[in-house]
């Protein structure tokens, strides 16, 4: 059951980050549009949005490994508990953000390097 829930979070977060960089191509289009026609290679574009993504599930990663090692050190004090964090799980956790930023930001990463200069330019703003 752990997993189903882990798994549904992971999509759904994922999704957001996607439906983000979407948007962030939709209202750069000029400017990918100019990137291109300067001479800025697919594969530039395609890199710049895929470390956006990345940047994206790194703070995410960041932020979730914060308020998990918060809440378990709040819990694990009020209730007397002894309390082991594992170096390990936190690097997968990371890890795990990272991928999924690059994974679903691949799309839209994809997408923004397809545009055509010519449309892109004349794209209203």
């Amino acid at each position: 059951m752990l997993i189903a829930i882990g798994a549904v979070s992971l999509v759904v977060g994922g999704v957001g980050i996607m439906n983000i960089m979407l948007v962030s191509v939709t209202e750069r289009t000029r400017e990918i549009g100019v990137r291109l026609a300067i001479g800025a290679r697919v594969r530039d574009i395609r890199l710049q949005f895929l470390l956006e993504a990345l940047a994206l599930g790194l703070m995410g990663g960041f932020v979730g490994v914060a308020i998990g090692w918060l809440t378990s050190v709040l819990l694990a004090g009020g209730f007397g508990w002894s309390l082991t964090i594992s170096i390990e799980a936190t690097a997968v956790a990371l890890g795990v953000a990272i991928g999924s930023g690059v994974i679903f930001g691949y799309y839209p990463a994809h997408h923004a390097s397809q545009l055509d200069p010519i449309v892109a330019l004349r794209a209203e703003s």
